[in-house]
């Protein structure tokens, strides 16, 4: 009982060795040869898809070009009209590419998943297609930016005059009394053209954010905005006063002038006699430490 027990092990290790033996021996399948309409298509699917990547590289390397857009004397309508249709046409060429990838990798969907080097290059293209749309759209975005701040610029630029002759009148119906109803309306009037300026001001404010070129612009329109808020302020406070009320302001406004003029000028007089006693004290601090040597003071 023993022995067939003995023999039968050694029959099943015998078995096993042989198998392994057979499986380090097998010698791999050959490759099945491609044929001609395969290989075919394949080359003719890769031309497509150099094609399309030649395509969208040509719209990275436009969408890229930097703006001209130097806000120091104000973006000119012209320059404004070129952006916008440099913009659009690149916006409009990658949608149309766009469907047109689409299409075509709809159809070969099938060959090309049957390909591993096939579906590295689609991912390549999709790469690039997404670059090329994150590019237009910031382009699209600073364009954008710079037509509302053109706007803007003009609008406020063109309320200087409007502002100068809104005050002249409001000033002009406060000196009587029975136009105060045509000076009311003159206020109302000009919270609405404020409200606007106010509107175009925070836009132009928003635009240098996106497109830090027009912050050199925007110095001026800062400078605008703060005198028209003042001249603003002045004709909401204008009303109708007595000839003696307007007499008695406008000798305390000299007096407040004449005042700060005197402060002024009594600081300035403090201050040269500063002045003074400091060069004072330094000629003769250099005169003791060079003990009167290059100096018209005698020496000891």
């Amino acid at each position: 009982m023993r022995r067939f027990r003995f023999l039968g092990l050694m029959m099943g290790l015998a078995v096993w060795t042989l198998t392994l033996s057979a499986q380090e021996t097998v010698t791999p399948l050959p490759e099945v040869p491609v044929s001609p309409d395969v290989a075919e298509l394949r080359a003719e699917i890769e031309l497509r898809l150099s094609q399309f990547t030649d395509e969208l590289n040509q719209l990275l390397v436009v969408g890229q070009m930097t703006l001209s857009a130097d806000g120091a004397i104000g973006v000119s309508p012209s320059v404004v009209g070129a952006m916008t249709d440099r913009m659009r046409y690149l916006n409009q060429s990658y949608n149309a590419l766009n469907v047109k990838w689409n299409t075509y990798y709809q159809a070969q969907q099938m060959d090309i998943a049957n390909d591993e080097g096939l579906m590295d290059k689609v991912a390549d293209v999709e790469a690039l297609k997404q670059a090329v749309k994150d590019t237009l759209d910031a382009k699209t975005q600073a364009v954008e930016a710079i037509v509302k701040f053109a706007d803007a610029d003009r609008f406020i630029i063109s309320q200087v005059s409007v502002y100068k002759r809104l005050y002249q009148r409001a000033y002009k119906l406060s000196l009587l009394q029975k136009l105060a109803p045509q000076l009311e309306k003159v206020k109302a009037k000009e919270q609405l053209v404020f409200g606007q300026l106010q509107s175009s001001y925070e836009q132009a404010k928003a635009s240098c954010e996106v497109v830090p070129a027009l912050s050199r612009r925007m110095s001026v329109l800062d400078e605008q905005y703060v005198v028209m808020k003042s001249v603003s302020e002045k004709v909401q406070a204008l009303a109708y006063k007595p000839l003696f009320q307007r007499v008695k302001d406008y000798v305390l406004g000299l007096a407040a002038v004449a005042i700060i003029l005197l402060f002024f000028n009594v600081a300035m007089t403090k201050f040269k006699a500063y002045r003074d006693k400091v060069k004072s004290l330094s000629k003769y601090k250099d005169l003791l430490n060079n003990q009167g040597q290059g100096t018209n003071y005698p020496t000891i």
